[in-house]
This record gives structure tokens, sequence and C-alpha cells, in this order.
């Protein structure tokens, strides 16, 4: 059996669901256009991307959307919608919960912006108090599946990488941490990863 010595979760639909579509309508109505337009504006152009790699900061995406769109939409207004499309993952709590109770170390691997990252800490405080380590795409210039976002993660872990557990939804990131020996699951319910973190070793007292 494998010991793992660190865990590390993603955020975004593990411990945050969340749904771009919030956010798409909720502009498109403001500015009078499709919501797949301004999903082609965000997203497909890689205006998103750019943001949650730090390439560009807040304002640069505000500017840049303002190009892309001809629009003016406040900055304010269009972070914070962008931003305001999570909810708490309530069932997985108890489990993090019990790993912090224990004095587990546990952290968070995330492809997130800046301003998703801040808002989130707002909106959701529980967060950082489970949590001890963070490792963002935005702050260290890479992201998942790139093996150097997992490799500061491991710096961070400070154990081997066959000790080191990472919890993502997204198979490719999770092929990307196996490709640098981190222990991956594929997260798929909270009931699931409960069973899937046992059979490596790590115990509940749930």
């Amino acid at each position: 059996m494998i010991e793992i010595e660190y865990l590390f979760f993603d955020l975004g639909n593990v411990i945050l669901p969340f749904d771009h579509g919030v956010a798409t309508t909720k502009i498109a109505e403001v500015i009078g256009v499709s919501p797949s337009q301004v999903k082609a504006w965000i997203f497909d152009s890689g205006l998103q991307q750019e943001f949650e790699k730090g390439e560009i900061n807040q304002v640069g995406f505000c500017n840049r959307f303002s190009e892309l769109s001809n629009s003016n939409l406040d900055d304010e207004f269009l972070l914070n919608t962008v931003s305001d499309i999570f909810s708490l993952n309530r069932k997985l709590v108890p489990l993090i919960s019990q790993l912090r109770a224990v004095n587990f170390p546990i952290g968070i691997l995330s492809n997130t912006c800046i301003a998703h990252w801040e808002f989130a800490l707002e909106r959701f405080p529980i967060v950082e108090q489970l949590f001890g380590d963070f490792v963002l795409s935005y702050e260290v210039g890479s992201m998942k599946p790139d093996a150097f976002i997992y490799e500061r993660a491991l710096a961070v872990a400070a154990v081997k990488p066959r000790r080191c557990c990472f919890v993502d939804d997204r198979i490719e990131n999770v092929v990307g941490a196996k490709a640098v020996g981190l222990e991956p699951v594929l997260y798929q319910s909270v009931e699931q990863l409960e069973i899937e973190l046992r059979c490596r070793g790590v115990e509940f007292n749930f």
C-alpha cells in the first residue's frame, strides 16, 4: 500500500462546483449579445487562460474584454460577475475537516485567476481555514496539466512524488500529475473519494 504523506485538492468542481454559464448569461443580458458570444470572447479567445496563467492582471483582463466585445462594462461588475459562479461542496467539508483535525497535510493545487481566488476566499472563508498550502496557476505562471505546476506543488509538499496524492475532476490533469510521479485520484463523488483515499492508507473517523 502506498503511504500518502500529503494531499492536494483541486479547487473548481471538487471543493467549489462552478458554472461559467451563470456569468456568460448575465454579461450577455447587460450588453445585448448571446451567451455563446461572451463565452467566445472570454474562453475561446484564450483570455481566461492568460488570466489564469498570470500573464495579465485584472485591469488587463477587463481592458481586453472591452476591446473584444466593443463594450465598456464597469470593471468591478465584470470581475464580480465572472467570479460569482461558485458554490461550496458541503458534502466534502466533513472529509476535509477530518483531515485537518488530525493535522494531515492538505493543500490546494488549482488553475485559477486572482479574481476567482479572491472572490472564493471572501465568499467561502472555510477554504482558507481548512487548507495549509495554496499552489495557484496565476501565481506560479503555469497551468495543469503542465509539469511545472506539479513540480512546484511537490516542492511545497516536500515529500516524494509517490507519497503526494492529487485529487482532480479532469482526466487530463490527473494524467499530468501521474506523469510527474504523483499519486492521482480522479474525483467523481465524495463517497468514491473516501474509498480511494482509504485504499491509499488515509484513514477517517467518520
